[in-house]
Protein backbone atom coordinates (compact mmCIF):
# COMPACT_ATOMS: atom_id res chain seq x y z
CA UNK A 1 0.00 0.00 0.00
CA UNK A 2 1.22 3.12 -0.95
CA UNK A 3 1.52 5.84 1.59
CA UNK A 4 -0.01 9.43 1.57
CA UNK A 5 2.75 11.09 0.57
CA UNK A 6 3.29 8.41 -2.39
CA UNK A 7 -0.18 8.80 -3.03
CA UNK A 8 -0.67 12.31 -3.49
CA UNK A 9 2.60 12.79 -5.68
CA UNK A 10 1.24 10.32 -8.28
CA UNK A 11 -1.88 12.04 -7.83
CA UNK A 12 0.21 15.56 -8.81
CA UNK A 13 2.09 14.09 -11.48
CA UNK A 14 0.86 16.57 -13.63
CA UNK A 15 1.60 19.71 -11.78
CA UNK A 16 4.96 18.04 -10.90
CA UNK A 17 5.56 18.63 -15.18
CA UNK A 18 4.22 21.51 -15.33
CA UNK A 19 6.21 22.98 -12.22
CA UNK A 20 9.29 20.76 -13.07
CA UNK A 21 11.63 19.33 -15.92
CA UNK A 22 14.53 16.94 -16.17
CA UNK A 23 17.26 19.19 -17.91
CA UNK A 24 18.17 18.70 -21.14
CA UNK A 25 20.86 15.61 -21.82
CA UNK A 26 20.12 13.97 -18.06
CA UNK A 27 18.42 10.83 -19.49
CA UNK A 28 21.05 10.65 -21.94
CA UNK A 29 23.52 11.02 -19.21
CA UNK A 30 22.01 8.42 -17.03
CA UNK A 31 21.91 5.49 -19.95
CA UNK A 32 25.51 6.52 -20.75
CA UNK A 33 26.47 5.69 -17.49
CA UNK A 34 24.57 2.64 -17.31
CA UNK A 35 26.31 1.15 -20.44
CA UNK A 36 29.84 1.10 -18.38
CA UNK A 37 30.37 -2.02 -16.87
CA UNK A 38 30.78 -1.80 -12.97
CA UNK A 39 28.33 1.45 -12.23
CA UNK A 40 26.03 1.55 -9.79
CA UNK A 41 23.64 4.45 -10.50
CA UNK A 42 21.07 5.45 -7.25
CA UNK A 43 19.73 8.16 -5.75
CA UNK A 44 20.28 9.91 -2.21
CA UNK A 45 17.40 12.29 -0.83
CA UNK A 46 15.66 13.63 1.91
CA UNK A 47 12.34 12.00 0.33
CA UNK A 48 11.11 8.43 1.06
CA UNK A 49 11.76 6.25 -1.63
CA UNK A 50 8.67 5.77 -3.23
CA UNK A 51 8.03 9.47 -3.44
CA UNK A 52 11.70 9.54 -4.93
CA UNK A 53 10.61 6.90 -7.21
CA UNK A 54 7.55 8.83 -8.86
CA UNK A 55 9.61 11.94 -8.92
CA UNK A 56 11.93 10.90 -11.37
CA UNK A 57 9.46 8.42 -13.24
CA UNK A 58 7.65 11.49 -13.79
CA UNK A 59 10.63 13.31 -15.71
CA UNK A 60 11.39 9.84 -17.33
CA UNK A 61 14.54 9.43 -15.46
CA UNK A 62 14.07 6.61 -13.12
CA UNK A 63 14.90 3.77 -16.07
CA UNK A 64 18.62 3.24 -14.94
CA UNK A 65 18.50 3.94 -11.21
CA UNK A 66 18.69 1.21 -9.19
CA UNK A 67 16.67 2.17 -6.33
CA UNK A 68 17.59 -0.69 -4.22
CA UNK A 69 20.56 0.81 -3.23
CA UNK A 70 19.50 4.10 -2.49
CA UNK A 71 19.85 6.74 0.73
CA UNK A 72 16.13 7.86 1.52
CA UNK A 73 14.55 10.10 4.14
CA UNK A 74 12.83 7.09 5.73
CA UNK A 75 16.74 5.50 6.51
CA UNK A 76 18.04 9.02 8.26
CA UNK A 77 17.54 12.99 8.61
CA UNK A 78 21.38 13.43 8.08
CA UNK A 79 22.26 13.97 4.41
CA UNK A 80 25.97 12.16 4.58
CA UNK A 81 24.53 9.23 6.50
CA UNK A 82 22.20 8.64 3.43
CA UNK A 83 25.30 8.54 1.36
CA UNK A 84 26.90 6.21 3.95
CA UNK A 85 23.42 3.81 3.79
CA UNK A 86 23.48 3.68 0.07
CA UNK A 87 27.17 2.68 -0.04
CA UNK A 88 26.20 0.60 2.44
CA UNK A 89 23.40 -1.41 0.33
CA UNK A 90 25.88 -1.67 -2.52
CA UNK A 91 28.19 -3.05 -1.23
CA UNK A 92 25.83 -5.89 0.65
CA UNK A 93 23.92 -5.64 -2.74
CA UNK A 94 26.95 -6.68 -5.01
CA UNK A 95 29.11 -8.13 -2.88
CA UNK A 96 31.58 -6.03 -3.98
CA UNK A 97 34.42 -4.43 -2.14
CA UNK A 98 33.31 -0.75 -2.61
CA UNK A 99 36.22 2.05 -2.15
CA UNK A 100 34.75 5.40 -0.79
CA UNK A 101 37.09 6.87 -3.84
CA UNK A 102 34.99 4.60 -6.08
CA UNK A 103 32.00 6.26 -5.12
CA UNK A 104 30.98 9.23 -6.84
CA UNK A 105 28.30 11.94 -5.65
CA UNK A 106 26.44 14.26 -8.29
CA UNK A 107 24.93 16.89 -6.89
CA UNK A 108 23.54 19.96 -7.58
CA UNK A 109 23.37 21.78 -4.40
CA UNK A 110 25.59 23.13 -1.25
CA UNK A 111 24.03 20.35 0.98
CA UNK A 112 25.03 17.43 -2.14
CA UNK A 113 28.56 18.85 -1.82
CA UNK A 114 28.82 18.88 2.04
CA UNK A 115 27.23 15.62 2.38
CA UNK A 116 29.59 13.56 -0.29
CA UNK A 117 32.99 15.91 1.67
CA UNK A 118 31.25 13.91 5.03
CA UNK A 119 30.66 10.64 4.08
CA UNK A 120 34.41 10.92 2.42
CA UNK A 121 33.33 10.62 -1.45
CA UNK A 122 34.01 12.82 -4.37
CA UNK A 123 31.95 15.00 -5.47
CA UNK A 124 31.18 16.16 -9.01
CA UNK A 125 29.02 19.23 -8.72
CA UNK A 126 26.86 20.27 -11.16
CA UNK A 127 25.14 23.80 -11.94
CA UNK A 128 21.57 23.32 -12.59
CA UNK A 129 20.52 26.30 -11.70
CA UNK A 130 19.18 26.35 -8.13
CA UNK A 131 22.59 26.25 -6.55
CA UNK A 132 24.87 28.75 -9.03
CA UNK A 133 28.77 27.74 -10.39
CA UNK A 134 30.22 29.96 -8.13
CA UNK A 135 28.14 29.06 -4.75
CA UNK A 136 29.17 25.18 -5.48
CA UNK A 137 33.02 26.04 -5.64
CA UNK A 138 32.36 27.83 -2.23
CA UNK A 139 31.29 24.17 -1.04
CA UNK A 140 34.16 22.53 -2.32
CA UNK A 141 33.23 20.14 -4.65
CA UNK A 142 36.15 18.19 -6.08
CA UNK A 143 35.20 19.08 -9.32
CA UNK A 144 32.61 21.63 -10.92
CA UNK A 145 31.60 19.16 -14.01
CA UNK A 146 29.54 20.66 -17.50
CA UNK A 147 25.31 20.33 -17.48
CA UNK A 148 24.08 16.90 -18.31
CA UNK A 149 23.42 17.52 -22.12
CA UNK A 150 26.88 17.04 -22.10
CA UNK A 151 27.33 13.33 -21.70
CA UNK A 152 30.85 12.52 -22.95
CA UNK A 153 32.38 14.89 -20.28
CA UNK A 154 30.44 13.64 -18.01
CA UNK A 155 31.42 10.41 -18.44
CA UNK A 156 34.86 11.19 -18.69
CA UNK A 157 34.49 13.03 -15.06
CA UNK A 158 32.88 10.19 -13.73
CA UNK A 159 35.23 7.47 -14.58
CA UNK A 160 38.45 10.22 -13.91
CA UNK A 161 36.91 10.79 -10.23
CA UNK A 162 35.84 7.03 -9.47
CA UNK A 163 39.18 5.51 -10.35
Amino acid sequence: MASPATALHRQRAHDLRERGHALPGAAAALATLADTNGIVQSVVTGNIRPVAEVKLQVFGLDTHIQFPYGGYGEDHDDRAELVRTAIARIRAGTGADVALTDVLLIGDTSADVAAGRAAGIPVLAVATGRTSAAELADARGHRHGPRPSNCQCLWMAARRLSR
